[in-house]
């Protein structure tokens, strides 16, 4: 489990690529054209994250033995380092003899102050390489920077992946693993992606760490943001080299403050390993930490101003070191145990307002002090038929009050004689005007249970008696 996904099942070759397929063969061609000497426009690809642009770049350089010369947004990019580096290689050839191919990732990440005349450098060289070169964005149109790169290349869109697509590749992936999945999750799990086929491979490999992987584990990974990729989000501000700089990333990202907050806690160590980088980095953090509970108590929200600020460049800006390459950032892990949990928290408020109501308790009250006395009273039958029948419990809530599951036989044998016995108290209260709707409703869950006893019961055991359960 040590290798991510997206690197243990990087495509082999240009079959396995998923998603974009009519764009494969026109890159192919494009290559094709290189190798006889006809030199065509530098490529342009541009489109969601996780869409395959990086993705392909590799194996075109792959498939054609092309020597590869890749600069990212983790690189500094000013305009001496790209004319020194980049620009040597896209005259020359490798000690092969064969091309070399540019590839030049996120170039709208190019930034003013850290990549200074990075833009120039770089359409100096779409002019004058001598090699294939082959750049990458996600947005080419609202940054104004990108305007001498879309004149200068061929622009070639990625398009989302189907989710299908991606639902049929993760599950052979699965099967291939050996690991227990329903369809429908993986689907949900696909569709939750947003054609993002990089961010469901992890999901993926984290919902396996955990054993089969169902509705519910998909539904605990809680939200994901899209619409600025925020794993991107955060290199850019715990990277940045500037107030204004970081300002930007912000006002860009459409997280909301707290969300963002809860994202730098978590990456804070992840990122920050160096001397007391780590320390100063969160010490900084409480300080926003402060503003956002006099913001709580005090209902002041112009102190946001101060405590986005102080989370982000104040964070960012507080080390001491610099800290380049790929970090591995995670989602907040407080918020996707929160999600894990969200089954039994609501059937912990469903009891705590059913017993709060008989009780005139709050149900709060209920949760934190009484529920460890009512699962005590459940260990005898008596009590737990009678409470359940007087509460109206459920199966699952009886179940979790005898410390058991559901598909067990004694919350289900409490479930129908609890029934039983509001079906009896249901029917003396007929002569007061009762309506035979609720009588009904109680039936009907009972028929519900033993019917799925029924199908449940091994072969065999039609004529065993039901041994004691308490």
């Amino acid at each position: 489990m040590s290798l991510l996904w997206p690197d243990k099942f990087f495509p082999k070759d240009l079959g396995e690529f998923i998603g974009n397929k009519d764009i494969v063969e026109s890159v192919r061609n494009w290559g094709e054209q290189w190798e006889e000497d006809k030199q065509g426009k530098p490529l342009l690809f541009f489109g969601a994250t996780g869409s395959g642009k990086t993705c392909l770049a590799l194996l075109i350089a792959e498939y054609f033995n092309w020597q590869l010369f890749e600069m990212n947004a983790s690189d500094k990019r000013t305009k001496d380092i790209i004319e020194k580096v980049a620009g040597a290689a896209a005259q020359g050839s490798s000690f092969s003899g064969k091309k070399r191919l540019i590839l030049l990732d996120e170039v709208d990440g190019l930034h003013g102050n850290s990549d200074r005349g990075g833009v120039a450098a770089i359409n100096k060289i779409l002019k004058a390489s001598k090699n294939p070169v082959i750049l990458t964005a996600n947005d080419v149109y609202s940054n104004q920077k990108m305007l001498p790169f879309r004149s200068s290349c061929q622009m070639i869109q990625f398009k989302k992946i189907n989710y299908l697509t991606i639902a049929k590749k993760l599950r052979e992936l699965l099967e291939q693993e050996k690991i227990e999945f329903d369809s429908e999750a993986v689907k949900e799990l696909a569709q939750n992606c947003a054609g993002d086929f990089r961010s469901a491979l992890l999901d993926a490999q984290t919902l396996s760490i955990s054993g089969k992987i169902d509705i519910d584990a998909v539904k605990s990974l809680g939200y994901r943001e899209r619409q600025q990729d925020v794993f991107k989000t955060m290199g850019e501000i715990l990277k940045g080299n500037s107030v204004e700089e970081i300002r930007q990333v912000r006002f860009k990202a459409d997280i909301d403050s707290r969300m963002l907050f809860n994202w730098i806690e978590e990456n804070i160590p992840r990122h920050f390993t160096k001397g007391n980088d780590n320390a100063a980095a969160f010490e900084r953090l409480s300080k926003a930490d402060i503003f956002n509970g006099r913001i709580m108590r005090r209902q002041h929200y112009g102190f946001l101003r101060y405590s986005s600020e102080i989370m982000t460049s104040g964070v960012a800006l507080s080390r001491e070191n610099d800290y380049g390459g790929w970090i591995q950032y995670q989602f907040p892990s407080f918020l996707r145990k929160l999600g894990s949990s969200k089954g039994l928290r609501n059937l912990k408020k469903g009891l705590g307002l059913k017993i709060g109501n008989e009780m005139h308790s709050s149900s709060k009250a209920v949760i934190s002090q009484d529920l460890p006395f009512f699962q005590i009273a459940f260990q005898k039958k008596e009590n737990a038929v009678a409470m359940s029948a007087g509460l109206d419990l459920t199966l699952e809530e009886i179940a979790f009050l005898l410390g058991t599951k559901p598909t067990t036989k004694k919350p289900k044998a409490v479930f129908n004689e609890a029934q039983e016995l509001r079906a009896k108290e249901l029917v003396e209260k007929r002569k007061h005007g009762f309506d035979e709707r609720e009588l009904e409703t109680v039936t009907k869950r009972k028929g519900v249970v033993q019917e799925q006893e029924a199908k449940n019961k091994p072969v065999g055991e039609e004529n065993h008696q039901q041994t004691s359960l308490f």
